[in-house]
This record gives structure tokens, sequence and C-alpha cells, in this order.
């Protein structure tokens, strides 16, 4: 969209005033001429934008200060640099349970001391699943002029941890059952708060899911927590 400087407009009027067909000419020049201005990458993002302000807090009353942890200094510039350039779309809507509640509580009867708890987010991942293979295009990336399309289904699953939000990856979803699902995301979720995964544990998903059921709500928009190569954990 071509921004009106009035200053650059000549004005074929009485006197250089300008008229309608003044504005009109200008903008039509301006979109056939204006060269694409390409998306701000790395510390480019706040590019233009005025510096946070500096407050003195402490004038107010008392305070406590924290230092941030590793995980918090790299995930947080990521997620601002993604809320910023990435499009976020959000609905919300209901769905009747009432029969997989019950399914789920038969599974928990037939489950052996070993097995992990059987929660609705492993259906959620389940059915994930499911819906990225009737619409493959939610399971791609665009790259330049192509969209990539994987044909492998890794899920996501953030977890909330001493340090800070974590997204350990459940791999071939579609190959496991619902009790491997249950006992992979226990055991990720276990390693994850004691902050023994690898870098291959917390990379490679096609989708996310952000689950917010021990906390409640009706709805939540979250971040997309795209993180490149150099976002190093």
């Amino acid at each position: 969209m071509p921004v009106l400087c009035i200053e650059q407009v000549e004005g074929t009027g009485s006197k250089g005033r300008l008229v309608r067909e003044d504005i009109e000419a200008y903008v039509k020049h301006q979109l056939t001429y204006s060269a694409p201005v390409a998306a701000p990458v790395g510390d480019s993002v706040l590019a233009g934008l005025p510096d946070w302000p500096k407050i003195d807090f402490e004038k107010f009353g008392p305070i406590e200060r924290k230092e941030l942890s590793r995980i918090a200094r790299i995930l947080g510039p990521a997620l601002s640099r993604n809320a910023l350039i990435i499009p976020h779309v959000c609905n919300f809507d209901k769905a009747d349970i009432t029969s997989l509640e019950a399914f789920r509580k038969v599974l928990s009867t037939e489950a052996s001391s070993d097995d992990a708890k059987i929660s609705l987010l492993t259906f959620a991942v389940k059915a994930v699943v499911s819906a990225l293979k009737a619409y493959p295009l939610f399971n791609s990336s665009l790259e330049e002029d192509e969209v990539v399309i994987k044909q492998y289904w890794h899920i996501g699953i953030a977890v909330d941890t001493p340090n800070g939000l974590m997204v350990p990856v459940i791999r071939d979803v579609d190959r496991k059952s619902i009790r491997d699902v249950a006992n992979e995301m226990q055991q990720l979720a276990v390693k994850a708060r004691s902050g023994k995964l690898s870098q291959t544990e917390l990379s490679g998903a096609t989708f996310t899911i952000s689950s917010l059921g021990g906390v409640g709500g009706t709805g939540f928009v979250p971040i997309i927590p795209l993180c490149q190569t150099s976002c190093r954990l």
C-alpha cells in the first residue's frame, strides 16, 4: 500500500493546486513502480519502532528483580518475532466428548501400573494427526515460492517447566497407539521438567499443541513456537 506524501504530488490545477486527478495519478504511479519491501528478519524486526521506555518502577513501590533463565532469554525474542511476523488466525468451537470421556475411563481401568495416565490431550494428539492427513496444507511450511508438504506427522507438545516453556516432539504419531502416545508424552514431560531433553527431542515438529486444560478457561491464542536452528537450548 503506497504512502501518500502530499509534498511529492505535483498540482495541475489553478495556481498549482491539487485536483483529484493529481492524487489518482500519484497513487497509480506508486502502485506501478514502487519496489516491494522485503519482510524484516533477525534484529531488524523491530526496526522503525520507538525504543522501549525506561521506567523507574521503584519510585512507585517495592520491587524484586530476578535474572531471566537461559531458556527465557532464547525463546523470548523468538516468540516476540513470531508474534509480529507470522499471521495468527484463531477459531473457537465446542464439541460433545461424553462418549470419548467414557472410553478414556475404560482404557484407564485396563492400564497396568507402568502405563501413563491417558488424558484428553492424548486423544487430541491423535485427532490432530487425522485432521492433518485430511488437510495436508496444515502440515506444511512456506519456503519462498514453494509449499513444503511433510509426509510425516511429528507433534510438538508445549510443556510448562520451572525454566520456562519447552516443546518436546512426539515423532511418527500416526504409527503409535493411544497408549504409546500417552507413555511417550509422560516420558518427554519428565525430561523437559528436569532439563534433560536433547536437541533432537525438541526439533522437527510439523504441528504444535498447547494445552491449558490444567489451568482452565474457555479459549486462548498461543504464539507459534517456530525457532530457527540458531535458537539452541
